[in-house]
């Protein structure tokens, strides 16, 4: 255990809080989960300068937030338990696989949360648990439980459908995405039998990201979890040993090697947010708020988003300060896959 307590800020309904309690599980660190309660909201938000969750407040007392960055500095404060390959194609590969994770995955959290009346209504005591500082577990009086039913649907109407709208998978879309997940988690499940983690048996920055999409959604919510059940029901078993893993002395593929069982992963996110990368960067160039991208189904409307520019471009940076020599690994084994391309176009943005 490492000399210093840190503090996670978030909701048990979140995909991100949950993605970065996995890795804080996964580092072995003394935390502790504080709810980002109605009251304590204001102050949280000041000391991270976003209301977006979750928050991570530093031994030292610093506050940081999103938690691709934050696993960076964890992952350099912290070299004795590395969360990032050092060895160039699996170090590309993880920030791929992340990144795809990070920005797609939210499509399946958010249809499956809002789109169902059911759902929303299972929702609507957690939800209002956590804005009231208990955890979803406790008990609410019957008024609590009366004001929650009456939240659930403000926050259903003023963020959930509206952030379905934004990524496009709200209602019009719901049975689409239920087919792309459900495709999706039939190869998650070959993985994931078959190894420990996305890289072999040490985690990586995406095996958060999918453990947090599970403790969050699909296991927590009944419509998603119909879902998971109806189609690969051991990758909720498969993602509690992700959630609750520790790190030890096992380590990624040896020779830089990538399994074969992610390639259904890197064609996917090459057909689908690779897709979004390229349209979103075209809007946002020509000033547009909104792009169109073609899915296989003719074409979604989503929101274009500044922050998945910043991200392509993070990545952008990692793969052209590689060595020569490690440059022309990973063009030699993930280029031909098509998944560096969109990665590769300059900035859409000065």
């Amino acid at each position: 255990m490492f000399d210093g307590r840190y503090t996670l800020w978030g909701g048990e309904h979140s995909l991100f809080t949950r993605k970065l309690q996995a890795m804080l599980n996964y580092l072995a660190l003394d935390y502790e989960f504080k709810l980002k309660t109605a009251e304590a909201s204001p102050g949280v938000e000041a000391r991270l300068g976003t209301h977006f969750i979750p928050g991570l407040e530093l031994p030292e007392g610093w506050f940081i937030h999103d938690t691709t960055p934050i696993g960076l500095m964890l992952n350099t404060k912290y070299p004795d338990r590395p969360i990032l390959p050092t060895s160039p194609i699996q170090k590309i590969a993880a920030h791929l696989l992340e990144d795809w994770a990070d920005e797609w995955f939210g499509r399946y959290a958010i249809s499956s949360r809002w789109c169902y009346p059911h759902n929303v209504e299972h929702m609507a005591k957690g939800f209002y648990a956590n804005q009231i500082g208990k955890f979803m577990h406790e008990p609410l009086t019957p008024e609590e439980t009366t004001q929650a039913a009456e939240m659930i649907t403000m926050v259903r109407d003023n963020f959930g459908l509206r952030a379905c709208a934004n990524r496009g998978c709200g209602p019009d879309q719901a049975e689409a995405v239920r087919k792309d997940f459900e495709a999706l988690m039939d190869k998650a499940g070959e993985h994931y039998g078959r190894y420990q983690f996305l890289l072999g048996d040490r985690a990586s920055l995406g095996d958060f990201t999918f453990a947090g999409l599970f403790k969050a959604h699909i296991a927590a919510d009944p419509e998603p979890r119909s879902w998971i059940d109806g189609s690969t029901p051991e990758m909720v078993d498969y993602m509690d040993r992700v959630f609750n893993a520790q790190t030890n002395d096992a380590d990624y593929l040896p020779n830089d090697d990538l399994p074969d069982t992610l390639m259904p992963f890197f064609d996917h996110m090459r057909d689908t947010y690779h897709q979004f990368l390229r349209a979103s960067g075209e809007a946002l160039s020509a000033g547009e708020k909104w792009c169109e991208v073609d899915l296989g189904d003719g074409p979604v409307k989503m929101r274009s988003l500044k922050y998945s520019e910043v991200s392509r471009c993070h990545i952008k940076k990692e793969i052209e300060s590689l060595s020569k020599a490690d440059r022309a690994a990973v063009d030699d084994t993930l280029g031909p896959m098509g998944v560096l391309d969109a990665y590769l176009m300059p900035p859409y943005l000065g």
